[in-house]
């Protein structure tokens, strides 16, 4: 029987919730245009700084690229020359400004898994299985005392997308201090502070998210330690909890149904071995798959 070997918090490979990469999808294909205030981020995940990822509802033969950073005249990503998507692949090419590359199209309207490698100059931009509603958020971002950033946008807690799922979004496993803290929905416009760029604590019910509402409500965290967040855009559901990720224990894998996530809060339908988020029986905790 397969066992999973928990690990001490001694030897972790470091907080879940650092600080990621992005890249920002710009262009009429996206919902908000060109404006840089709204521009989504694709996120780099913790184990390959080369690798960024996000689910976002693209317009069909509309033209679209990929920023290094939210303000014009920068490092842009567009389709090589005489590059195509074709079966969902793309090569890619580095410029400015417009030059050095091509705009890239996706032939129709849909939610689309975007996977960008910078190393190699590659994407992916695939049709997401999820299609019940348009997706115009691929990550959000935690700011406030509670966090290791505090208030600086810039350097809020990233929430990672679930692919499957992409309304919804995880910071597993990071360390929040006594404090408060409310959710941007992109990093330029959430530094103007506009409500419309924030998620609120709602003012009825800590557990729902208030989008753009008047009262700068946040979550409060009362006793600091490590915590699993986990926040849902279309139902505006909202869980934070205590993460339990102390100590060192063999578990047999039959005891309880498990739900595995990898390091950046993404769940993995069948997990093979390597190292794992695990929720089990009311309590999640890092793992060894062995």
């Amino acid at each position: 029987m397969k066992k999973i070997y928990t690990l001490a918090a001694a030897v972790m490979l470091g907080a879940i919730g650092a600080q990621a990469g992005q890249l920002f999808v710009v262009g009429e294909a996206t919902q908000y245009g060109w404006s840089l205030d709204d521009a989504q981020a694709l996120l780099s995940t913790p184990e390959n700084d080369n690798i960024y990822t996000g689910t976002l509802y693209l317009n069909g033969e509309q033209e679209f690229k990929i920023l290094a950073s939210y303000e014009w005249g920068g490092t842009e990503y567009g389709a090589a020359p005489d590059a195509s998507l074709t079966d969902g692949k793309i090569t890619l090419a580095s410029g400015t400004n417009d030059e050095g590359y091509g705009k890239i199209k996706v032939a129709e309207d849909g939610n689309y898994l975007i996977t960008v490698d910078t190393k190699s100059l590659s994407a992916t931009i695939v049709k997401s299985v999820y299609q019940e509603s348009k997706v115009i958020y691929s990550s959000l971002f935690m700011v406030g005392s509670a966090t290791a950033g505090s208030w600086s946008v810039d350097n809020g807690t990233p929430m990672y997308q679930n692919p499957d799922d992409p309304c919804e979004f995880s910071a597993m496993d990071i360390e929040l201090n006594e404090g408060t803290f409310k959710i941007a929905n992109t990093l330029k416009g959430g530094g103007t502070w506009n409500g419309k760029y924030w998620f609120f604590r709602n003012a009825d019910n800590e557990n729902l998210m208030a989008l753009d509402q008047p009262d700068d409500l946040q979550w409060s965290i009362v006793a600091p330690g490590n915590y699993n967040v986990v926040a849902n855009t279309a139902t505006c559901a909202i869980s934070i909890k205590p993460a339990d990720n102390t100590g060192i224990a063999d578990i047999e894998a039959g005891e309880a149904p498990a739900e595995y996530f990898n390091l950046q809060g993404i769940r993995v339908e069948n997990p093979s071995a390597g190292l794992y988020i695990v929720r089990r029986g009311g309590k999640t905790f890092k793992a060894l798959l062995k």
